[in-house]
């Protein structure tokens, strides 16, 4: 065999703009798109909860928002992170209803951008002769209460970032926001382009929305489509009893993690009560791409580590 390199395709490419939201070294990459798979009882709103607490304590969402028809019998797990006006029951628009919310909240942060530079004009214009001020400006001062001293604030207390959300969808499985929804299938595969932006702000051309799915199978006959299972950026699995299940799962598994190394982290995470193993495709280090119960790292010489040895 012989090797003869050209000069071509060498162009540096412009990789600035990658739509993720901030997260600590050990959180998820966001917005991400996760599956959350065990039986009646498993554990799942547990788990799901145990990720929300930890998403408010770094205020990595601006906004959660949940389609359930049981929302009452989970209020415990979902209830102090989920505003009211947030909680949808599952019908075949509820998911196209809030991509649509997020689309507003979209448009309310490039209004704010708008009114804030118009604002910044106001304060420049403001030492000047009045008669020397361009009379539409004068007009949008006066329209927006500039002169009584308000300014343009935004909803969200983020350091003026594209909101942040993430949508939760759970015991949804048979219902017409899984079998009937167009929104779900835009978010299968564009969560992370949902919601684009006029101009590019903090590396992000869209404010995006976070995806998480509690369902009680991996795979059935009207349930979650592959489509979406293949742009899963995370998948947290409990005990299995049911062997086509596990075997469907490792069949789909196969072309992007080591099966050798799955089976032995699967058995480890749920040999106990409650234990469940979460799978990351999307790691910020090979290192963490296994984990128990979300916070202990299931580690392979094979898979490596690329971390910073030095970041905390």
């Amino acid at each position: 065999m012989k090797v003869e390199k050209v000069n071509t395709f060498n162009d540096a490419i412009d990789s600035g703009v990658n739509n993720e939201y901030p997260t600590s070294k050990y959180l998820f990459t966001q917005p991400y798109l996760h599956m959350i798979v065990g039986q009646r009882t498993a554990g799942k709103s547990h788990l799901a909860s145990k990720i929300l607490s930890q998403y408010q304590k770094e205020k990595t969402f601006d906004r959660v928002y949940i389609v359930t028809p049981s929302f009452n019998s989970n209020k415990a797990y979902f209830g102090k992170y989920i505003n009211e006006e947030d909680i949808y029951e599952p019908t075949r628009d509820s998911i196209q209803q809030v991509i649509e919310s997020v689309e507003a909240d979209r448009d309310h942060y490039e209004d704010y951008l708008r009114q804030k530079k118009m604002y910044e004009q106001y304060r420049k214009d403001a030492k000047r002769s009045i008669k020397s001020i361009d009379e539409d400006n004068l007009i949008h001062y006066y329209e927006n209460g500039y002169f009584d001293g308000m300014k343009p604030e935004y909803k969200y207390n983020n350091k003026e970032q594209p909101p942040r959300s993430l949508l939760i969808l759970d015991d949804c499985l048979g219902s017409p926001a899984i079998l009937q929804s167009s929104g779900l299938t835009r978010i299968a595969t564009l969560n992370r382009h949902i919601a684009a932006m006029e101009e590019d702000h903090n590396g992000r051309s869209a404010c995006g929305l976070a995806v998480c799915i509690l369902s009680q199978s991996y795979r059935m006959n009207n349930g979650i489509s592959r489509v979406l299972r293949e742009n899963l950026s995370l998948l947290t699995l409990f005990a299995n009893k049911q062997q086509k299940q596990l075997d469907a799962i490792k069949e789909e598994l196969a072309n992007v993690v080591d099966i050798n190394l799955f089976d032995k982290a699967y058995e480890y995470a749920t040999k106990e009560k409650y234990g469940n193993l979460t799978i990351d495709f999307k790691s910020k280090c090979p290192s963490m791409t296994f984990r128990k119960n979300l916070n202990e790292f299931i580690k392979f010489d094979e898979l490596g580590c690329t971390c910073d040895k030095k970041s905390t």
